[in-house]
């Protein structure tokens, strides 16, 4: 989140202010400061919170991604380092091979997941 380009305008406005008050009685000048500091401060304000939230959002986002690549490569490497063959054999029983000739293409450079 970067608020400069509002920041700019804000004092552009606020230069047009201090002008319109200097022509019109110079005693507003003090007025016009004590809201250009309180606008700014504001700004600051609005412009930390924002920051914090869209943090906690890519917080969410990086903790589901992050799931999602434990899932697929458990313990940081590929599934079949970790999981038997004849362990999904014996789960699934004689339709796996099947199953495996029909969906996986071992040529293909590509990560297949196969749902079973």
């Amino acid at each position: 989140m970067d608020f400069t380009p509002q920041k700019q305008q804000l004092e552009e406005q606020f230069k047009a202010m201090y002008e319109l008050a200097e022509q019109t009685d110079a005693s507003f000048l003090g007025a016009v400061k004590a809201q250009e500091v309180k606008q700014k401060k504001g700004l600051d304000n609005l412009e930390k919170r924002l920051l914090q939230a869209q943090k906690r959002k890519l917080k969410d986002h990086v903790l589901r991604m992050t799931e999602i690549q434990n899932e697929l490569f458990p313990n940081k490497s590929l599934q079949e380092r970790n999981v038997n063959f004849s362990e999904l054999y014996l789960e699934l029983g004689e339709d796996l091979v099947p199953m495996l000739l029909d969906t996986l293409k071992p040529l293909q450079q590509e990560f297949t997941i196969v749902k079973m």
